[in-house]
């Protein structure tokens, strides 16, 4: 688990300024989610936090410890992407066990801790079949089984449910606040989708235009907009607006 700071981040593509002036504390053990509509900056928000992007100017600390210079793989983070990027020549199990695979770890403690984390996701019975084989939600399921066994310091979550019905979609954000309960890990989730922001999040930050327009938990969210921004973006219907004098 980790805290993540962002402090005085900025982000600029040539001389577009997509994220502004940004200070967040993300709390240890949080599940956390930036909400916004496209464009509005949100998975470069993720992207600097992995090492993907580097900052135009600004700090990020996970724990106090800088780690603007550190690539993705010396951040002990975990992605999970809208698209499952699984190895389709590969079994479940073998997909799963992959991140222990590179580090050599010794082949009993992969099964032990594949079984582990098959177990918590109802994939038990799945490990012997292949990607093409498996529904939407079993092959996402995957998807965050191989996240989960590395045992991260940080999941990062980029709208991971786009891609499913929406049947499934209620079904996985169930799973995703099971987990988080279980593991207790940091948990940074992107999505444009505030029905999943809402039931998920500990914490928002509703983005517009690169900027944070309000941090809250979802109920203050909802019913004390911090601007018109943030009353015009949540809820369906949205909220009316009048022009007084």
């Amino acid at each position: 688990m980790a805290e993540i700071k962002l402090e005085n981040v900025n982000k600029a593509f040539k001389d577009t300024v997509v994220i502004r002036d940004m200070y967040l504390t993300i709390a240890d053990g949080e599940f956390f989610t930036f909400l916004g509509p496209s464009g509005c900056g949100k998975s470069t928000i993720l992207n600097m936090i992995t090492g993907l992007e580097p900052v135009t100017s600004g700090y990020i600390y996970f724990d106090n410890i800088l780690v603007n210079d550190l690539p993705p793989k010396d951040r002990d983070v975990a992605m999970v992407f809208q698209s499952y990027a699984l190895y389709p020549h590969m079994t479940v199990y073998e997909n799963i066990a992959f991140p222990l695979k590179m580090k050599k770890t010794d082949k009993k403690i992969i099964r032990k801790e594949v079984e582990k984390v098959a177990s918590i996701l109802g994939l038990a019975e799945l490990l012997h079949r292949k990607p093409k084989e498996l529904s939407g939600g079993q092959r996402q399921r995957v998807a965050l089984g191989r996240a989960i066994i590395r045992k991260p310091k940080v999941f990062l979550m980029d709208e991971p449910l786009s891609n499913l019905d929406a049947r499934l979609r209620i079904e996985m954000r169930a799973e995703l606040k099971r987990l988080h309960r279980e593991l207790k890990t940091t948990i940074v989730y992107v999505t444009h989708d505030q029905a999943e922001a809402m039931g998920l999040s500990e914490r928002i930050a509703v983005l517009h235009l690169g900027e944070i327009q309000q941090c809250a938990i979802p109920l203050e969210i909802y019913t004390k907009p911090a601007n018109s921004f943030v009353a015009g973006f949540i809820g369906s219907p949205s909220m009316n607006f009048f022009e007084v004098e």
